[in-house]
């Protein structure tokens, strides 16, 4: 019994094999991947929607960082005008002093009498650009006592006070005081002033 071979298949049947696994890897590898320019124009493209929305969000940080300021200053500005304009219009016997300089007839600091009869002076100390309280006979500002009556968050720039009718009497007796302050932001990063003028009338005449 014998065996025949026959190389002539097995040749046609190896080459038919190897060419189709070399055609579908050929197809493969013209099918899958980016090509070198397409990463570049997508890391481009993806590059510059980053930093636009970087700036964006820096710029809308910045935006409530100085609404937020102005808010802290606006407070503390309105709560340190009611808390004074509150004790002058019952108070009694106003005497202002410290000329303020310039073409402006105002004072510096102003001081007067209580309704519970404690003497309260208010001005201004330039070094720390605070308005200070003093209570008691002692009228410097530079006082050690004195109470701070604005927060760190505050600088005041002028502070002015407009004092008429102070002379008791049938003419007049009865005081009015024109106060007038500039402020801004102690911060450094917001650049913002504030100017606010109001009038106090004190409540009982003096006869």
């Amino acid at each position: 019994m014998g065996y025949e071979i026959r190389s002539t298949k097995f040749e046609y049947g190896t080459k038919s094999a190897v060419s189709n696994f070399e055609f579908r890897i050929s197809n493969f590898r013209r099918s899958a991947g980016f090509t070198l320019l397409e990463m570049v124009v997508a890391l481009g493209v993806f590059s510059g929607v980053m930093i636009i929305a970087f700036g964006v969000a820096i710029a809308i940080n910045n935006a409530q960082f100085k609404a937020s300021r102005i808010q802290i200053v606006q407070d503390d500005l309105r709560f340190a005008l009611e808390s004074m304009t509150k004790e002058m219009r019952t108070g009694v016997n106003f005497q202002a002093s410290k000329l303020a300089g310039g073409l402006s007839n105002g004072y510096e600091q102003i001081t007067f009498r209580r309704s519970d009869g404690v003497q309260v002076t208010y001005c201004r100390q330039s070094p720390t650009d605070a308005m200070r309280k003093i209570i008691g006979v002692v009228t410097d500002c530079d006082d050690p006592n004195a109470q701070a009556v604005t927060g760190d968050d505050v600088a005041i720039e002028a502070l002015t006070f407009y004092l008429v009718g102070e002379n008791a009497g049938a003419n007049d007796g009865q005081p009015r005081i024109t106060i007038s302050l500039k402020a801004r932001s102690a911060s450094p990063k917001l650049i913002s002033a504030f100017s606010i003028q109001t009038t106090v009338t004190q409540r009982l005449r003096d006869y």
